[in-house]
Formats: C-alpha cells, sequence, structure tokens
C-alpha cells in the first residue's frame, strides 16, 4: 500500500476501530440476549408458579371449575402468557385455552417426559424457544382427588407459553443504539486523533521531509520550526543541527576549493610561463641555426670586399652587387625574428586558422634544427576544411613541443632514417591532427604517466617535464578538444580531435 502515512495511519485506525465495532457489538448482542432470556425466564417462572399456587389453592376450596380457571389465567393472559395447557397424571388434558396473536401459534409439541418429571419431581421446568421467542414452563399442581380416594394426592401439570418478542425488539433496539452510538464514538475518536496526529506528527514530518529535499538539493539553508520536548520535536533539533554542520562543512569546502582553484591557476600561469621559457630557449637554437648561413655568407661578403680593397680592385658596382647581397641576408635574418616574434605573441581571443598553413609556419621556424639532425618531415594535411577555432599561438606552441618530443627521441635513439610525420584529416563534424615517428614508441610502463606535469625521462638538465602537460592542457582546457597517445609499431603517435571551425556569421 503506497498511501502516505497521515492517510495510512487514519485508515488502518478506522479500520481496526470498525473490527472492535463489530466484535464489541456481537458481544453485546449475546449478553443483551442472555439477560433478556434470563429476564424473561424469570419473569415466568414467577407467573408459573404463582398461577400453579392459585390454581392448586382454589381447586382445594371450590373443586376443580373450568370457568374459574378462565378467570384466573385472564390477567396474565392480557400480558406475555399466550397458551395454558392443564394435564392431569395420566396425561390427559383437561383444560387448555390459547390468545392468537401475530406473534404466537399454537404449540402442540408438549413433551410428556418433562412433564412426567415434573409432576414426580414437584419442581417446575422453564426453557427458551429461540427461534420462535416463546418461554415454555411446566409447572406441578394439585387436582382434585379421584372417585374414592379422597385422602390420595393427584398431581398434574401445567403447560405454560409465554410471547417473549416485544422484550427480544426491546434487546435488538438496544443493541442497535449501542452499535449506532460506539460507531459516533469511535468516528468522533478517530476524527480527533487524527486532527490531532496532524499537528503533533504529520505536519511536522512535512516540513521535515521539504527540508531533507532541500537539503539534498545542495540548499543548506534550511531550519524546521518545530516546539516541545518530545522525541520528534528532539529528531528535529537535530536535523537542524546537522544542516547547520553540513553548511559550515560546504562552506568550508568551497573556501578549500576556491583556494584550490587560485592555487591552481597560480600553478597553471607558473607552467605556462616555465613552458614558454623553455620553447623559447629552444627557438634560440633554431634562430641560431636559422642564422649560421647567412652569417657565414656575410662574412664572406665582408672578406671579400676586404680582399678586393687590399689589391685595389674594388669598384663601385663590385661594391653595390655585395651591398645587395648582404641586405637581403639581413632581410632575411629580420624575417627570421619577426617569424619568432609573431610565434610568441599572446593570443587574447579565439578565432578560426587553418590547419595547414599553421603546420608550415611552425616547420619554417623549426625547420634549420630539423636539418640538422638529419630528420625528414612528412606534412600530409586533407585540403580543403581542415579549419581549427582556437588559440592559434598556443596551438603552434603544442606543435613546438611534440616536434621537439620526436626530435629528441629520434636522436636519443640514433634511428638511422629519421622521420616525423603531420597528418591531418577532417570528417563531417570534427578535425583530427595527429604527429607519429619511428622513434621505436614509449614504454608501456610510462605512457599513462607522460602527461603528468615535471614527469620526464631525459636526463637532468635536458627536460622540464611541463611540455607534453601543457599541450595537454591547450588541447583539452583551451581548445576544448582531446589528446591522446599510443604506440603505433614503429613509434609514439599523439592524436588530436577538434570540432569544427566555429560559425562567425
Amino acid at each position: 500500500m503506497n498511501l502516505p502515512l497521515k492517510y495510512l495511519l487514519p485508515l488502518l485506525i478506522f479500520i481496526t476501530g470498525f473490527v472492535l465495532i463489530i466484535f464489541q457489538t456481537y458481544i453485546n448482542m449475546n449478553n443483551e440476549y442472555a439477560k433478556m432470556e434470563k429476564r424473561s425466564s424469570a419473569q415466568a417462572k414467577i407467573i408459573g408458579n404463582r398461577l400453579a399456587s392459585r390454581i392448586t389453592h382454589e381447586v382445594k376450596r371450590q373443586g376443580f371449575s373450568k370457568e374459574k380457571l378462565v378467570s384466573m389465567t385472564a390477567p396474565y393472559m392480557a400480558d406475555s402468557l399466550n397458551q395454558v395447557e392443564i394435564f392431569d397424571e395420566n396425561f390427559k388434558r383437561i383444560f387448555s385455552r390459547h390468545i392468537p396473536s401475530h406473534n404466537y401459534s399454537h404449540k402442540e409439541n408438549v413433551e410428556s417426559g418433562i412433564a412426567q418429571k415434573v409432576m414426580r419431581d414437584q419442581f417446575s421446568d422453564i426453557s427458551y424457544l429461540r427461534d420462535d421467542h416463546n418461554i415454555i414452563g411446566y409447572f406441578p399442581i394439585d387436582l382434585p382427588p379421584k372417585d374414592g380416594a379422597a385422602f390420595a394426592r393427584n398431581t398434574g401439570v401445567m403447560y405454560l407459553v409465554f410471547d417473549v418478542v416485544s422484550a427480544y425488539e426491546q434487546a435488538r433496539e438496544s443493541i442497535i443504539y449501542t452499535a449506532v452510538m460506539n460507531i459516533i464514538i469511535i468516528m468522533v475518536m478517530i476524527s480527533f486523533f487524527s486532527a490531532l496526529m496532524y499537528f503533533l506528527v504529520f505536519k511536522r514530518l512535512s516540513a521535515l521531509h521539504k527540508a531533507s529535499l532541500m537539503l539534498s538539493m545542495g540548499n543548506f539553508d534550511v531550519h524546521v520550526k518545530s516546539k516541545g520536548k518530545d522525541e520528534l520535536t528532539q529528531v528535529i533539533h537535530t536535523f537542524n543541527s546537522m544542516a547547520g554542520e553540513m553548511k559550515a562543512y560546504q562552506e568550508s569546502m568551497q573556501e578549500r576549493v576556491d583556494t584550490a582553484i587560485e592555487e591552481r591557476s597560480e600553478q597553471t600561469k607558473i607552467l605556462i610561463q616555465q613552458s614558454r621559457l623553455a620553447s623559447m630557449g629552444e627557438m634560440i637554437g633554431n634562430i641560431a641555426h636559422q642564422w649560421r648561413q647567412p652569417l657565414n655568407a656575410l662574412s664572406l661578403l665582408i672578406q671579400k670586399i676586404e680582399l678586393y680593397s687590399k689589391r685595389g680592385k674594388l669598384t663601385p658596382e663590385l661594391i653595390e652587387e655585395n651591398t645587395n647581397k648582404a641586405d637581403d641576408l639581413i632581410q632575411k635574418m629580420s624575417s627570421t625574428i619577426d617569424d619568432f616574434r609573431d610565434f610568441f605573441k599572446p593570443n587574447k581571443h579565439k578565432e578560426n586558422f587553418d590547419l595547414e598553413t599553421v603546420v608550415h609556419d611552425v616547420m619554417t621556424l623549426l625547420e634549420a634544427g630539423l636539418t640538422e639532425a638529419n630528420i625528414s618531415i612528412d606534412i600530409n594535411i586533407q585540403k580543403p576544411g581542415c579549419v581549427i577555432y582556437g588559440f592559434k599561438n598556443e596551438f603552434s606552441q603544442v606543435i613546438v613541443n611534440l616536434v621537439n618530443n620526436s626530435k629528441d627521441a629520434l636522436v636519443e635513439n640514433e634511428i638511422k632514417e629519421k622521420k616525423i610525420l603531420l597528418k591531418g584529416t577532417r570528417n563531417k563534424d570534427t578535425i583530427k591532427f595527429s604527429l607519429s615517428d619511428n622513434a621505436g614508441g614509449i614504454s608501456e610502463d610510462i605512457i599513462d604517466r607522460i602527461f603528468e606535469p615535471y614527469y620526464t625521462t631525459k636526463e637532468e638538465g635536458k627536460g622540464t617535464g611541463i611540455g607534453l602537460y601543457m599541450s595537454k592542457m591547450i588541447v583539452e582546457e583551451n581548445m576544448h578538444g582531446l589528446m591522446s597517445v599510443k604506440n603505433n609499431g614503429v613509434g609514439a603517435e599523439f592524436s588530436m580531435i577538434f570540432n569544427k571551425k566555429k560559425d562567425r556569421s
């Protein structure tokens, strides 16, 4: 039964009360009928003994006379006596009178055995017929002596039938009245008890239930009002105390979380700065590689001009030619500086950028160092449509970190034909970019930890352990992509998945 307690309890009380009323009515009915039978039987016995005594007295004084018997029984038959039968000692009927009514039918079932026992023992016998609501009585009487036996006793029996239907009706009315009063009393008690339970229990339980739901939804500003000193009040006070403690704990935890977030944010800023500084250090090395060739060429031009000047062969045409060559070399070096400056310029806004363009720009910066390490680069970007939405320079930083990581692994493992593959593909909703090498892969014992901050397998001074961590943060937190790593059989493969470019219209 899924009824709420505030409905279930009154219903159970009502059912219990109803069963008690039925049980009480049954007991009351039996008691009333038993008292009615006992009272009617006693009254019938009194009337029967009195009538038998009068008949015996009158017979002795005036002899047996039917007319006299009629006048003697008349007062009793006006009340509840409906039938009078008198039998002699041979059980021969010598007098009979009855008053027909709607509650009475003439009884012919006089039991001779009971009559003979009454005549012999000189004691009356009373019995109640429940089916007909009649009381049957057998009473001994003295009749006139038989002829020739003046001193012999002649005992007969008087058979009486009393109608007690009216007494039965009164008893039934009393039973019905008592049952109705019990029902009214029970209903009033149920109503009073239900109202009392509502105000003392259910109303407060309902408030406690609502507060519990609010507490479960994270609202710790709950307080249930309650007065008194009963057990439910103690439960409510305990709940309020618990809610207060949970609120204090939640505020404490929120403060800790805010502090942790702030510390993490500061730590992230530090990591980003460290990563950028590490990249700048690597880029300075790349700038050195980029500048080495033009610086050598400038040195040769200066030596050439100096040599021609000593020999006296320096002409204006030669000076102009070599000056133009030197200017071209200086412009190339300046362009390299501009490229590196753009690479380190911070992004303030996300934008749509072409994956192939960014990859080629980054590889231009790293080309000299990769060439010196004899590493071949294969770029395979699907055209068209590989456009990513995010921070372009941060993504460039990711590519630099991954390329340098593969470069270090290829050099460290002394791979003969060193290769790095950069691949970009697109489907309906996403762009996938991957970088793989043939450096032999990452040990399965550490592959799950390489994205942890400050975790590195390189020798001290050769790695900070923050490059891959920052790369994953940029891809997943700043650009809302996914980054993973696996071994593909010949080396490691880093994969990134991004949503397609954002609609700027």
